[in-house]
């Protein structure tokens, strides 16, 4: 008998537990531009709770999505953004996104490096590449020490109405600037 119920037990143990997955859309009024919707899914990522990755945030509609292993309520994610200028108008839990979820193709059509943090002098560059993410929708893949984020950002995604999506990844450890640019998968 105590071997049944240890072996009882040890299954239970062994079994894997689901964290229950949630997914929330809501409306953010403020955004009238691919910066301010870099904002957003950045604030909106912030949150320990929420899957960075399934951020989706549309200007258009401004209408957000994302997924969540906990709860999320208004005033969490309204308080995200009290200093910011955006403001959280509706939170709802949904059944399923609304928004589409884009896939990339694997390897980046374009890699570019800078070997040094002078981004002033290749403003026009950073503007050239997020012009071409933008028309293509595609996904930029930034990595560079979190010092120079709001710096490169700038002149790649200031003012445009259409939209490429951003992914800033922070590297403490070197001094240059990698771009990566992903078009959508057919």
């Amino acid at each position: 008998m105590k071997l049944v119920v240890s072996l009882f037990v040890l299954t239970l143990l062994t079994v894997p537990v689901h964290a229950k997955e949630l997914i929330y859309q809501g409306k953010v009024q403020g955004m009238v531009c691919a910066f301010c919707v870099y904002s957003v899914s950045k604030k909106i990522a912030q949150l320990p709770q929420v899957q960075a990755q399934t951020v989706n945030v549309d200007l258009k509609s401004k209408t957000i999505n994302f997924r969540s292993d906990a709860s999320v309520s208004f005033n969490t994610l309204s308080s995200l953004f009290a200093d910011t200028g955006f403001k959280l108008t509706e939170l709802e839990e949904v059944k399923q996104a609304t928004l589409k979820t884009i896939a990339y193709q694997e390897k980046p059509v374009l890699r570019f490096k800078l070997d040094n943090l002078e981004i002033e002098k290749y403003e026009a560059i950073f503007a050239s590449i997020g012009d071409n993410a933008a028309s293509s929708l595609g996904k930029l893949v930034i990595t560079a020490p979190a010092s120079v984020e709001i710096a490169v950002l700038k002149p790649m995604i200031m003012g445009k109405q259409k939209i490429a999506r951003i992914q800033f990844i922070d590297d403490k450890r070197q001094q240059a600037i990698s771009v990566q640019l992903f078009l959508r998968a057919n």
